[in-house]
């Protein structure tokens, strides 16, 4: 029921003669294309199926405009639709340039503004199905974009004439594929609704709505660029969570939030939330949350909030994919803001329990798109006003800092290049000197970059750039830590490795725009009487260049003698060497130098390592990330999975096997993931029994044997309590029972101190970032060593810690021998999302060093 308020501006809007055009066109309903109702049990449109509906769709209806976008990381089309009255997508040129001029105030004043506003439409972006298994959305979608398409109600042509409405119907289109086809090999069988035993995005598997600062995927960059185009006002963001809780979520968000979102964006958002649960509940809808759940701090799960626009998330209560979920009132858990069987102001009339459909989830969503579509329309000018407003809070800010320089004498220009594109991306400005300058006391050369804070999408720039302090709360006074939703703490610099000055104070520089980066092209100085060249190891490109020369066949050195930097790379002397170092020295933009000397010494012979991925049937996010880090960098790899392991023989195939972060139980038993007994109070469909198990006693003994044969395998993170655990002889884990009131680090950077002297630091700096997350600590006796480790009770550079002084002292990676073999445990994810460019190198140090032996170097490069 329509509040009366409503009502009476709905009339004034139906006022304008050009809401009582000619019907829509006929088009076809997705029921009428696909045999069944978006929503109907046991039945899923894949992706084939909907592309070529909208395609459909747009071609009979004059509201709908279908674009593809670009491809998908496995090459399916990802797609846009908008939607609005006819004449407003005859004109939507027009509506982008009046929308780019409201972004920046800098060049839009306010009289503009207001003649702006009243022509302007609100636009509200709305984004499918990120997350594959949260597939009611991909149905969802093709159902509102019919409704949009062909409806005449007063209350439809009243959004159509004032929104224009930019659906990505599917933000994982790969995923919804892969989960429609898993959905239907098993329906009818014991695992009908169970989830696919692999991540369902290629990479990044759940992660995918975490790349919103990375930009790894194809996926978020198509996505960005539209919202780069259009700065909506509104994006809405559909997901999915347990069928054991709430059934539909929306804001207001819990604390915290990061300051860096402007407060009426907040109180926006607040706003749009709390009227969209009005509304859904009118329609007399129960178990609607309001603000609980999910605290506002990270933007890496967040892009349009640093960019001046109100986010709303709904989580809905989910299915069995498809399939008919019962759920008793017993069953109903509880969570960040809510118990599920308890009456509150945020939860004022739960759900009682009972049989929970597919359409059920469809028909909330609906309700939710109504609703946000509606006020869209109806406070059209209060939108467009707003979001000027922050813009013009953003380029006049009332405190610091003034901005960030980046200088131009980078340890590694290549993943400088990379943050400063990074922030072209994201549509930051920066500047570059084109002369020295002072700032704050210091001189800057000329070179060096500038990012000022008086710019429209400075709230991103800002948090990024900066030092996270994330608040301390509690669950009650005195008791244990309130859990953050995400991480605390995502500082460019500190990850990538990049020296960034903040500064305070205005200061004048003569500039150029920066629109894109490229670190400086590479060079051979080649001699033809040469004995061999040098490569300084202090960068990732220099590694991805050892692994590309090793792969064609160049004979290689890591040198541990005198006169060189441990780890320095020396090529000998060989045939058909010259135009191989030229393609590297182009490609990975390194600096190759003849050895000013012959080469003798001790050294490291190194080999192309053969590297074994495991890939456990509890997925991990992880092992994606890894693949995507070996992949974009030539880096060749076989994934393992269970039975191979079992197989044992594994020395013959591998020097190193790579087990990612996982839990101990994933990896051994596969227990704690998402088949049965998924992690909530409703169990989870069973999987097929060939996904079941982990590695067992016999995976386990496979992996000892190979070890003692004398390969290496390499632990990352949680999965290194497969070796390391509170009772272990010479690797511990020292953090194994401390309770979370005592230490607790969700996400944050900390410093630890490296041996560069060992092969795993070699060309690493004396300290580095790591990023820990619910990460392990080592304490090492015996044969074991420790390569790098915390040397302070206050480690913290970035985020939140409680209970530092337990690392004190602790190892952060450790090298335990076993047998003619080495296991190499990180305490932490030295390749964290794509992100931790500053711990690469220690990954990819121990891969080479699986393959490495040593063998002295002779004068001429011969080894004895």
């Amino acid at each position: 029921m329509k509040t009366p308020g409503l009502i009476a501006t709905l009339a004034l809007l139906l006022a304008s003669p050009a809401l009582h055009a000619a019907p829509a066109k006929t088009a076809p309903s997705p029921e009428q294309v696909f045999g069944f109702k978006p929503g109907t049990d046991r039945k899923l449109a894949d992706w084939k199926q909907l592309t070529s509906y909208y395609q459909t769709l747009a071609a009979q209806s004059d509201r709908v405009k279908y674009q593809e976008l670009g491809k998908t990381n496995e090459g399916r089309p990802f797609v846009a639709l908008t939607i609005s009255a006819p004449e407003n997508l005859a004109h939507l040129a027009e509506y982008q340039e009046i929308n780019r001029r409201l972004s920046d105030p800098r060049s839009t004043t306010p009289d503009q503004a207001k003649a702006l506003i009243a022509k302007g439409k609100t636009i509200l972006l709305i984004t499918f199905n990120i997350h594959s298994t949260e597939i009611a959305s991909s149905q969802t979608a093709a159902e509102f974009a019919w409704r949009m398409a062909t409806e005449n109600t007063p209350e439809t042509q009243a959004i159509l004439k004032n929104v224009i409405l930019l659906l990505v119907p599917s933000l994982n289109p790969d995923g919804e594929q892969l989960v429609v086809d898993w959905y239907k090999k098993y329906l009818g069988t014991p695992y009908e609704g169970s989830n696919p035993p692999v991540l369902w995005a290629h990479y990044t598997g759940h992660d995918d709505n975490r790349d919103w600062v990375g930009f790894t995927q194809p996926e978020t960059r198509h996505t960005v660029k539209l919202i780069n185009e259009w700065h909506p006002q509104i994006l809405y963001d559909l997901h999915q969570m347990g069928a054991d809780g709430p059934r539909i979520y929306m804001p207001p968000w819990v604390d915290p939030i990061d300051p860096n979102v402007d407060p009426l964006l907040v109180s926006s958002m607040n706003a749009l939330g709390t009227n969209m649960a009005k509304d859904v509940s009118s329609a007399g809808k129960t178990g609607v949350l309001i603000h609980g759940v999910y605290d506002f701090w990270s933007p890496l799960r967040d892009y349009i909030s640093y960019h001046n626009g109100l986010r709303i998330l709904t989580e809905s209560a989910s299915a069995n994919i498809a399939s008919p979920i019962d759920v008793t009132f017993d069953q109903l858990g509880r969570g960040i803001g809510y118990d599920a069987k308890t009456a509150a102001w945020n939860f004022p009339n739960p759900w009682m329990g009972g049989t929970w459909r597919l359409g059920d989830i469809v028909e909330y969503q609906l309700l939710a798109l109504s609703s946000i579509a509606r006020r869209a329309a109806v406070d059209r000018e209060q939108f467009l006003t707003d979001f000027y407003t922050v813009g013009s809070n953003a380029v006049h800010p009332t405190s610091g800092p003034y901005a960030y320089v980046i200088p131009p004498d980078q340890r590694d220009p290549v993943v400088t290049a990379r943050l400063i594109n990074l922030l072209r991306t994201a549509a930051v400005e920066v500047q570059q000197a084109t002369n020295s300058f002072d700032a704050d006391g210091a001189t800057y050369p000329a070179g060096s970059y500038i990012v000022r804070l008086d710019q429209p999408f400075r709230s991103f720039a800002k948090t990024v750039l900066e030092i996270q302090h994330y608040p301390d709360l509690r669950e009650y006074p005195g008791g244990p830590p309130q859990r953050p939703y995400d991480v605390t703490a995502q500082t460019l610099p500190l990850l990538f490795g990049v020296k960034v000055a903040e500064i305070a104070h205005k200061f004048d520089a003569s500039t150029k725009a920066v629109e894109s980066d490229d670190p400086a092209a590479g060079h051979l100085s080649a001699e033809a009487n040469a004995s061999g060249y040098i490569i300084d190891d202090s960068t990732n490109s220099s590694l991805y260049a050892l692994f590309s020369l090793l792969q064609s066949g160049v004979h290689a050195y890591r040198l541990t003698g005198s006169g060189y930097t441990p780890g320095t790379i020396y090529i000998p002397q060989q045939a058909g060497l010259q135009p191989k170092l030229e393609q590297a020295a182009k490609q990975f933009s390194i600096d190759i130098k003849t050895a000013a000397n012959p080469v003798t010494g001790n050294a490291l012979a190194v080999t192309l390592p053969r590297i074994g991925l495991y890939q456990s049937w509890v997925p991990s996010m992880d092992e994606g990330w890894t693949r995507f880090l070996f992949d974009q960098n030539n880096i060749p790899y076989k994934r393992l999975v269970d039975d191979e392991i079992r197989k044992g023989s594994l020395h013959e195939r591998f020097d190193v096997i790579v087990l990612p972060d996982n839990s101990p139980s994933a990896i051994l038993t596969g227990g704690s993931g998402r088949g049965e007994g998924g992690g909530n109070h409703v169990p989870n469909p069973p999987l097929p029994p060939e996904y079941k198990g982990g590695l067992g006693d016999s995976g386990a003994a496979a992996l000892k044997a190979f070890v003692e044969d004398g390969g290496t395998i390499v632990t990352l993170n949680k999965a290194s309590g497969v070796y390391a655990h509170k009772d272990s002889p010479d690797v511990s884990n020292v953090l194994d029972g401390v309770a979370n009131r005592e230490f607790y680090v969700p996400g944050s950077i900390l410093e630890v101190s490296v041996d560069t002297s060992n092969p795993i630091g070699f060309g690493s700096t004396p300290t580095v970032p790591v990023f820990f997350e619910t990460s392990p600590s080592f304490k090492v006796s015996g044969d074991a060593k420790s390569v790098a480790s915390y040397t302070s009770d206050k480690p913290l550079l970035s985020g939140w810690i409680l209970g530092g002084k337990y690392l004190n002292g602790t190892s952060a990676i450790a090298e335990e021998p076993m047998g003619k073999g080495r296991i190499i445990l990180f305490g932490f994810r030295p390749q964290y999302r794509a992100l931790s460019e500053v711990t690469y190198k220690l990954f990819f140090n121990s891969l080479l060093y699986a393959s490495s032996t040593p063998a002295p170097v002779e004068s001429g490069g011969q080894s004895h």
